[in-house]
């Protein structure tokens, strides 16, 4: 199917203020830096920016028709007859309406990934089996929200056999949103944590909110369910989709961890059961909850169809995700883990655990930016996590921002030595710190979350 502007209009339940219905529209663009010629430019409103106001960029680059708000700035409207306005009351709400019109026309399965920790990698796990046998839409690294998303289902196209889309949600509603135009026919939640806590403000809310996944799956759709969050199961209980289970754990799940877990050199090897079926993985990534995004991934491409044996070969293939758990190593010896795209508690002390484990009694140095979006149980959450960390004997800790000094507060209430932690006030202190006290051998695992810029600690060791 093709876009036309009279599509455009049905599509939005927009009103077509000018321009010719018949018009051919060669796509969709809200950046007037990517957008081709013969686009239509959707005019979104920003926290900084105002699409509206780029209305003339898009002009200069032929766009041939406009999405616009009815509540647009003064002005705004373009001029030459040649090209065609739609007004619509709210341009990211006609985003995604297009987004679902167009998703309709391909009628292929598409598999829904949303969660507190794990949905990108998952994603992109899931993404590598299926890829074996099948040509596969996903997002873009974490493009998962409600421009993300949409964007990516305008990016179907005729070639495409399934799409596997990421969802993130900050506040209520968007997960309602992201599901109505994405119509996925297959649904996973990895698991349910503390994390976004200002807009979602409690665990209950959390749950609820992504838990919308699985309600709108159809009935003989698949929802995938984690055996290890209580809370999930409880939810899967009431639904009506066919349900397939997983778990590190539980014996009664469908698809499990049937052996050790083995981490070296980058890779972590196990044994996986699917049904009675049992196969090797050899993962190129570290950490067990990487194994259970894996187990996640086996999860659903197996309830889809596919073989053990793609599993298998889908997950070996699997690359892993810009600062998830990345390895540098070092020409000195040491090694540096690459955690720092984002942090939650639960994300966090994953990747200390992994790797503590990986660094098989090598020191360890784990370098923390605080955790952000957590609302009013913040303070409790890093000291809680300091706790934690001081638990699992790692020979230093360096922290970031002001809550980073919960963090050490709880390790060295936990009986960690307060001459192993250090609190920096900004990235260069790491650095200089780092340098300073630099052991033979050692490892460093960096985190935190976007807003702590902690890529700049992990640039830095690899500048020196």
């Amino acid at each position: 199917m093709d876009w036309t502007v009279a599509k455009l209009v049905e599509a939005t339940g927009g009103r077509l203020l000018q321009g010719n219905p018949d018009l051919p529209v060669t796509g969709i663009s809200t950046d007037t830096r990517l957008m081709q010629p013969g686009s239509c430019f959707v005019a979104l409103p920003g926290e900084r920016y105002d699409g509206h106001r780029f209305i003339m960029d898009a002009l200069a680059r032929n766009a041939t028709a406009f999405i616009i708000s009815s509540a647009r700035p003064e002005g705004c409207l373009p001029a030459p007859d040649k090209v065609s306005v739609i007004e619509v009351q709210d341009t990211l709400y006609a985003l995604g309406k297009l987004a679902g019109y167009w998703r309709r026309q391909h009628l292929i399965p598409v598999v829904g990934i949303t969660g507190s920790n794990g949905k990108t990698s998952t994603k992109e796990m899931v993404g590598a089996i299926l890829s074996v046998r099948h040509r596969v839409l996903k997002n873009e690294g974490n493009f998962n929200n409600l421009i993300g998303v949409p964007l990516t289902l305008l990016s179907l196209q005729p070639h495409h056999e399934v799409a596997v889309v990421e969802m993130g949600i900050n506040v209520p509603g968007e997960m309602a949103r992201l599901v109505e135009m994405s119509d996925p026919t297959v649904g996973l939640i990895t698991n349910i944590y503390p994390a976004h806590l200002e807009g979602l403000h409690s665990m209950e809310q959390i749950l609820q909110e992504k838990s919308k996944l699985w309600m709108a799956l159809k009935e003989g759709a698949l929802a995938v369910v984690n055996r290890d969050d209580e809370r999930l199961v409880r939810v899967a209980g009431t639904l009506k989709a066919r349900t397939i289970t997983y778990s590190l754990q539980d014996p009664s799940a469908r698809v499990k961890l049937a052996g050790e877990v083995e981490m070296r050199e980058g890779w972590t090897t196990f044994p996986l059961l699917l049904g009675t079926e049992r196969i090797s993985v050899r993962l190129p990534v570290l950490g067990l909850h990487q194994v259970q995004n894996a187990i996640a991934a086996a999860a659903v491409a197996w309830g889809m169809g596919e073989s053990p044996e793609t599993v298998a070969r889908g997950l070996s293939s699997y690359q892993p995700v810009k600062q998830r758990m990345q390895m540098h190593h070092l020409r000195d010896g040491r090694v540096v883990i690459d955690d720092s795209y984002n942090a939650n508690p639960g994300s966090t002390f994953a990747a200390v655990q992994a790797a503590c484990t990986a660094s098989a009694g090598k020191p360890l140095v784990v370098v923390l930016g605080e955790m952000r979006e957590l609302g009013p149980e913040s303070a409790r959450l890093h000291w809680e996590l300091g706790q934690k960390i001081a638990a699992l004997g790692v020979a230093r800790l360096i922290t970031l921002g002001e809550m980073g000094k919960e963090i050490v507060r709880g390790a060295e209430e936990g009986g960690m030595p307060a001459a192993a932690c250090h609190h920096a006030q900004d990235h260069e202190e790491i650095l200089d710190f780092l340098k300073a006290n630099r052991v033979a051998n050692e490892w460093v695992l960096v985190k935190g979350s976007r807003a702590m810029a902690m890529e700049r600690v992990v640039e830095g060791i690899l500048a020196e």
